[in-house]
């Protein structure tokens, strides 16, 4: 049984619809902890890549999330969550992505990943899910349109060919 076009549609805009709801939510969850946030201070979000100087480690020799860079000549003290700090290794390189908020809530930097770059700024995620919604809403009402009104085709068999002609009159007038 295939699927109709304009059942794809539906099926498309839907999904759409559910991923808007999904990036407001995001939206939403980001401005409550911002708004909630201790004291922070706002930052230019940047990308950067940097050399992993040292992850720091507390006195139980747990991961602490603080982790001592270089980008360039310049030394950085990154705040990474700490499954992220558990990732990198010494001497390594790594893309990192600074947090546009910077309070005790949330870590200062993140690693650079497709799926945290979604999560930190969904915002041109959202305006293309919307635009692909307007799309999909024009292409049904051009197909709405295009569809012409075909005349009803009626298949009779045999056996029903036979019975009308030998059918009783239909009315007073044909007796």
């Amino acid at each position: 049984m295939a699927i109709s076009p304009s059942t794809w549609r539906w099926i498309a805009i839907s999904a759409l619809w559910t991923l808007v709801g999904g990036i407001g939510f995001v939206v939403l969850v980001q401005a409550m902890l911002v708004v909630f946030a201790p004291f922070g201070d706002w930052q230019l979000p940047g990308v950067a890549k940097v050399a992993i100087v040292n992850v720091e480690r507390d006195e139980q020799g747990r991961i602490s999330g603080k982790v001592l860079a270089r980008q360039g000549a310049k030394d950085r003290i990154l705040t990474l969550s700490k499954e992220e700090a558990l990732e990198l290794e010494d001497l390594a390189e790594a893309w990192i992505l600074d947090n546009y908020y910077a309070a005790g809530a949330r870590p200062d930097q993140f690693l650079l990943t497709p799926q945290r770059l979604l999560m930190e700024y969904p915002e041109p995620l959202i305006l293309l899910a919307l635009w692909g919604i307007h799309r999909l809403r024009r292409a049904q009402v051009k197909a709405a349109k295009e569809v012409p009104d075909r005349p009803r085709t009626v298949w009779r068999d045999e056996f029903h060919v036979r019975a009308e002609r030998f059918s009783s009159p239909k009315g007073p007038e044909e007796i």
